[in-house]
């Protein structure tokens, strides 16, 4: 019955969520460190990924409560917009990465924050890598375990959790994919979307409060519906305009 694979996938969620709490709490409170550290020193917050990858970068910024201060690398060559298939080619190439660290201006002591559950392409190892080289700090969110088992197909032969400051597992497992049908050799209803969504939006939460206690006015967006919400979205948006490449 759909009911039951209904059930299924809300108690896989249900895991990973709870999983991704228990196991990754500390590595989350220290990169919303560093999310907060960077943010009181007038730093950028850049983020990366290939394909479904490339959501949480816009999860972070587009959304009423996320961050301003948020530059989401999301290149048309390299976002699910782009399709499946070109932008898993794109995240093979050699020094896409580094255009785009250029591009959106990455400096010393900004944070780059790369999504890759796979962790092994040539994307978001050079992404991490060459942020490091231009001084920035660096946060990866994968799936450690998945990873270790896959070959790195990069030109540095690592996997993204051996080249970032703080690692982030989001616990997906191989293939992505979670519910299970009697006869039917494939999966069907992946989790990382979920997992990914869940450790960006705990970050900014995290950085919000760490933020506050510091007598810091956390630059988030505000809903349009409140009161106040135009005239404050506006005065940030005139603040990092220039240095974000979205606006």
């Amino acid at each position: 019955m759909a009911s039951d694979k209904i059930y299924e996938y809300y108690v896989k969620v249900q895991e990973i969520i709870k999983k991704i709490y228990s196991a990754e709490k500390h590595n989350i409170l220290k990169s919303a460190e560093m999310f907060a550290d960077a943010l009181i020193s007038d730093h950028i917050i850049h983020v990366a990924g290939a394909g479904h990858s490339a959501m949480a970068g816009e999860e972070l910024f587009y959304r009423a409560g996320g961050l301003v201060p948020v530059d989401p690398m999301i290149g048309n060559d390299i976002t699910i917009s782009s399709g499946a298939i070109k932008s898993t080619m794109m995240e093979s190439v050699v020094g896409y990465a580094k255009v785009l660290l250029n591009h959106h201006n990455v400096g010393r002591d900004d944070v780059v924050l790369i999504v890759s559950t796979s962790g092994k392409n040539q994307f978001p190892v050079e992404m991490a890598v060459e942020a490091k080289n231009l001084g920035a700090k660096t946060i990866g969110i994968t799936s450690v375990k998945y990873s270790e088992t896959l070959e790195p197909k990069n030109t540095y032969g690592k996997r993204l959790f051996e080249v970032v400051d703080i690692v982030i597992d989001n616990h997906v497992p191989p293939g992505d994919a979670s519910v299970e049908y009697e006869g039917f050799p494939m999966k069907t209803s992946p989790l990382s979307t979920i997992a990914n969504t869940f450790i960006v939006n705990s970050i900014v939460a995290q950085t919000t409060q760490i933020l506050l206690e510091k007598g810091v006015e956390p630059p988030v967006w505000l809903s349009a519906h409140l009161p106040g919400a135009m005239e404050h979205n506006l005065e940030l948006l005139e603040k990092y305009r220039g240095r974000i490449r979205l606006l």
